[in-house]
């Protein structure tokens, strides 16, 4: 087992939780959390995957959805690198930068080195979902259902505004190593610029490998709210509907909602996990 760093075990809500930091390559490692259910509606897993520059906090900090998943089946949560808990990754560089392959190999080193069981139902909010779905799209055997909460879609382009916004940093990423731009930014900015870097070859991974299959159904939870900030040259929610497939159970809801959803409605986000499954 040296691939672990250190194991931690505490108490979150009367259920027991591992805390653990393991390599999943050289000089690579990631803090992650699991959450066993000894009695599951759901005998796999059900793994968060986080959106842009945030940790797995966003998952946690509303009690009463985190609460309401953990009912469910087994959960697992992780921080990428350079978020919560989870150090630096400083092979990362603007010849090297964040895509849907980079984090999904880290992924899947993750899983199979903690022993996480499949099937897995993914979540994934945001920027999240060009991760969950290049993982998906590479491993369809492994899934059994997807909900993407307020997801980017799989073909866009960001506005004017953001990329504007991270041009400095951006160019600070292309002239220094990445241990300077974490240094000088820090791990959330510093995850959404080498993801900038990165946006088109990603977009170009999870286009060359199709669409999700048919069987595995997928939720999409949109709200309104982005739709009017207007984040991309295109239509919030119509282009996401790019990640839908011919799954008799998949389908697209709007909700009157800011981005995280998962914290404001938290019944609902949870609801449509059951609903992935036949619960009720």
């Amino acid at each position: 087992m040296k691939y672990y760093l250190y194991i931690t075990l505490f108490i979150f809500n009367n259920a027991f939780a591992i805390g653990t930091f393991t390599r999943v390559e050289s000089n690579v490692s990631l803090y992650s959390e699991y959450y066993p259910n000894p009695k599951p509606d759901f005998n796999g897993t059900i793994i968060f995957e986080n959106g842009s520059g945030t940790s797995i906090n966003e998952w946690k900090q509303n009690q009463v959805f985190f609460n309401c998943v953990k009912k469910i089946g087994s959960v697992f949560l992780y921080d990428r690198n350079g978020l919560g808990k989870s150090p630096p990754d400083l092979r990362v560089s603007s010849d090297n930068p964040i895509t849907g392959k980079f984090i999904s190999d880290k992924l899947s080193t993750l899983l199979s080195k903690q022993n996480i069981k499949p099937p897995y139902i993914i979540v994934a909010h945001s920027y999240g979902s060009i991760y969950a779905g290049y993982f998906a799209l590479k491993k369809p055997k492994l899934i059994k259902a997807i909900l993407l909460v307020d997801p980017v879609p799989k073909e866009f382009n960001f506005n004017d505004k953001l990329i504007n916004d991270y041009e400095s940093a951006i160019e600070m990423a292309k002239t220094n190593p990445s241990s300077a731009v974490y240094q000088k930014i820090g791990g959330q900015r510093a995850e959404v610029t080498y993801q900038l870097i990165g946006f088109q070859k990603a977009k170009q991974q999870v286009a060359s490998l199709g669409g999700i299959k048919a069987n595995i159904p997928i939720i999409i939870i949109s709200s309104t709210q982005m739709e009017k900030d207007k984040p991309l040259q295109e239509d919030w929610y119509s282009s996401q509907k790019q990640w839908l497939n011919n799954n008799s159970k998949s389908k697209i809801i709007t909700v009157d909602a800011g981005h995280f959803i998962q914290l404001t409605k938290p019944e609902m986000v949870c609801k449509q996990i059951k609903v992935l499954l036949d619960k009720k």
